[in-house]
């Protein structure tokens, strides 16, 4: 990825690639602004400062200018176009009208040198530009279709006979610039969704220093500063707070629309709302580094890379060109030499102008583009272009279980009590316990018992790592009046430490939760008093995310580290097939025989133990990386802990393939027919030029419907297969073939 950024310069107006472009070669002005194309070249300069700035008012005003003397010529023109219509011979028609014709000559001539100036000079800089970085581009084909038309103009106004293309020249000047304005304004639109993230940045953030609070720039704090942040501001930078609590709106960066409760400690993302707290927080990555700005980082990077399709184009573009100037050529001679110097100038003008590789060129990119914008709107981050096309071809899932199809925390499923006697003191004791506690069955412990007896005093409370809490605590039930030993931890150490569990405690444990399920045991007094028995909550949407999977036609399963057993009920309840006992490796070979059996693999996890299976699989999707964008296992990041973003991802990414595809099919087609059409001598120049604006907007308008793409859980779509007739149907699922390769 690294060298292929390091040569390619992107476009300062709209981000484009700039064809040819390597700042190591073009060592004069290593500074200077590149631009993809004349109309970004406009366009930059009319969008460069304020309104009022007279740069921008000389800019506009020049358009202006040119679209009058464009039209002066036209109307001069078409009071010449009378001898053709009416056959009219205006040297012979007499010494008036001869005159009076010249006279419209000469007007054409000269209304058409300030269209030369004022159009034509964006259009010969961008040559100029191209020729430097040693590339050819259709602007070549552009400038020298017009200035033969002028050339050849300039002869017979001087011979005082012939036919003069003032108007063919100052109309496809006319209609270039105002086409490729409009194309750049296309291109610029497909910024706005990461321009509206980046508004939400606050200019200013308040420091703290020597207990006085200063406001400075985001762009001058550093890290170890502390700043305050105010009830209803925004966090300008990620940091970690150090003092107060409040809840906090991190939609922005996780898609997540309830807010979440944030202390002392824990870390903040840039661009997040604080909504009622008055915080202090530690920065832990300033302006430039922080959330925010490595999300647009990584979209714009993203946008540099090339995919199989855009390197399909670029191949074409390559030889289009040379060829098209040859077919110009050969088209120009055999009018001439049959129909006269006039129809071969018309001719060879108009093969050049219809012949644009500019729709070819836009066909992919503008719609990765847009669809790298639109996924980022939904909390989706692409890596790079290329992997929009990968995730498009996936014709298999592997998802990981803990912390992707489940939340990865444990839930109290049930709790057996030895006695009914001693299960209120036996879920007191234990919440009381769990409280000192971080481990997940301690945090699921109080939440499944949040009300803590006060009639009980624990002293000496230690924690023994790998097995439990004990303390010591004054049994009033007891008959011996003295402290004793209460423990909670697995039924191993309790069994250890002289609390073994009860057989029919067993029992009714094991008909509670099955015989494989995580269990922690409450102890006192020689004898197991209950069991907690724990179980992985699923997400919400899980099983509507894989039964939407399963409909767009891809081969779903499931792979997991639990047992068999607990693999077969997660299977019948996910109605997927599930891989049990699974090691990292073990999810490598499975991910190995899908793509035998089915194709393209993909691997879905959280990102972090998924490491060797994500980097294995065809492309990775990483789940709830919006805190931790540099898991550069997966090419695909849910800013969330969302699996049904997944689903709407997939589909996001095939419509972005169909609308390449009928660019692609469109630019190609125009192409052929409108050069075949040309070199006949069936178009005008004037439509030609016309021809070549409507191709390019047809590409741009036809990506920017990526903009109208649904949102997450809206209206479905009609894409409801793959994109490839190579898919199998969803079902029968993995098993066949890559069970019999699984331990």
């Amino acid at each position: 990825m690294s060298d292929e950024l390091a040569s390619d310069v992107a476009c300062d107006y709209c981000g484009l690639p700039v064809p040819g472009s390597d700042r190591r070669r073009v060592v004069s002005v290593p500074a200077a602004p590149e631009f993809c194309c004349s109309g970004c070249r406009f366009a930059a300069s009319v969008i460069a400062s304020d309104a009022t700035d007279a740069t921008v008012r000389r800019t506009l005003i020049k358009l202006g200018l040119g679209i009058f003397f464009a039209m002066n010529v036209m109307v001069c023109s078409i009071f010449l176009w009378t001898s053709e219509v009416y056959g009219t011979d205006w040297l012979t028609a007499g010494s008036l009208a001869a005159a009076v014709h010249d006279l419209f000559r000469y007007m054409a001539l000269l209304f058409c040198l300030p269209v030369l100036y004022l159009l034509g000079e964006p259009v010969a800089v961008g040559v100029w530009h191209a020729i430097r970085r040693r590339v050819i581009t259709t602007d070549l084909l552009l400038l020298v279709g017009v200035t033969a038309a002028v050339l050849y103009s300039l002869t017979t106004v001087y011979a005082g006979k012939g036919q003069v293309y003032f108007d063919v020249a100052s109309m496809i000047l006319l209609f270039v610039t105002l086409g490729r304005w409009f194309e750049a304004q296309g291109k610029l639109r497909s910024n706005r969704a990461l321009d509206g993230i980046a508004k939400l940045l606050p200019v200013s953030v308040h420091l703290v220093e020597n207990q006085t609070v200063v406001d400075q720039p985001r762009e001058s704090v550093g890290v170890g500063q502390r700043l305050r942040v105010f009830p209803g501001e925004r966090f300008g930078v990620d940091g970690r707070i150090t003092s107060g609590t409040g809840d906090i709106d991190e939609q922005i960066v996780t898609g997540e629309s309830r807010p979440v409760s944030r202390g002392p400690g824990e870390h903040v993302s840039s661009g997040t709302l604080n909504i009622d707290g008055d915080l202090e927080i530690e920065i832990t990555a300033a302006a430039g580094e922080e959330t925010v700005s490595r999300m647009l980082e990584l979209v714009r990077r993203s946008r540099r890379i090339r995919g199989e399709y855009q390197k399909l184009a670029d191949r074409v573009t390559a030889w289009f060109v040379p060829v098209v100037t040859v077919v110009a050529l050969l088209a120009a001679w055999w009018h001439g030499a049959h129909y006269g110097l006039d129809a071969g100038i018309l001719a060879g003008l108009a093969v050049a102008l219809i012949a644009c590789p500019c729709a070819l060129g836009l066909a992919t990119p503008m719609a990765i583009w847009v669809a790298l914008g639109r996924a980022a709107s939904g909390h989706v981050l692409f890596r790079h272009g290329p992997s929009v096309e990968q995730l498009a071809g996936a014709r298999a899932l592997l998802f990981d279980k803990t912390g992707t199809i489940t939340t990865g925390e444990a839930v109290v499923q049930a709790f057996v009590a030895d006695n009914p006697y001693d299960e209120e003191l036996a879920r007191e004791l234990a919440t009381q316990l769990a409280a000192v506690s971080n481990h997940c069955f301690s945090i699921a412990i109080q939440r499944y018992s949040p009300q803590v007896a006060s009639g009980h005093v624990l002293e000496d409370i230690r924690t023994v790592p790998g097995k439990g809490i004990a303390a010591r605590w004054q049994n009033e039930r007891s008959a011996i009046d003295e402290f004793q030993t209460v423990m909670l931890g697995s039924p191993q150490w309790l069994a250890e430490e002289g609390c073994p569990v009860a057989e029919h405690l067993w029992r009714a444990a094991e008909a509670a939760g099955g015989t494989d399920a995580p269990l922690s045991c409450i102890g006192w007094d020689g004898r197991v008093r209950g069991i907690f028995i724990f179980h992985e909550e699923l997400r919400p949407e899980a099983r509507s995310a894989l039964q939407h999977c399963q409909r767009l036609g891809l081969q779903v399963a499931v792979s997991t580290g639990d047992r068999r057993s607990r693999g077969e009920r997660l299977a019948e309840s996910l109605g997927v097939t599930v891989f049990a006992e699974q090691l990292p490796e073990d999810k490598v070979t499975v991910l190995q025989n899908a793509r035998r059996q089915f194709g393209p693999a993909a691997m879905v996890g959280d990102g972090l133990n998924d490491a060797p299976a994500l980097a294995a699989s065809d492309i990775g999707v990483a789940m709830g990386c919006g805190a931790d964008l540099s898991r550069e296992s997966a090419a695909v990041c849910l800013l969330a802990n969302d699996l049904s973003r997944l689903p709407w991802t997939i589909e996001l990414a095939r419509q972005t393939i169909r609308i390449i595809r009928q660019n692609l099919c469109w630019s190609f087609s125009y192409n052929i027919v409108g050069i075949a059409l040309a070199a006949t001598g069936k178009l005008s120049p004037v439509f030609s030029a016309f021809s070549m604006v409507a191709s390019s907007a047809f590409v741009i308008a036809n990506s920017l419907r990526l903009n109208r793409f649904p949102e997450v859980g809206g209206e479905p779509t009609d894409i409801t297969r793959p994109i490839s007739n190579a898919a199998q149907p969803a079902t029968p699922l993995l098993e066949p073939a890559l069970t019999a390769s699984t331990t």
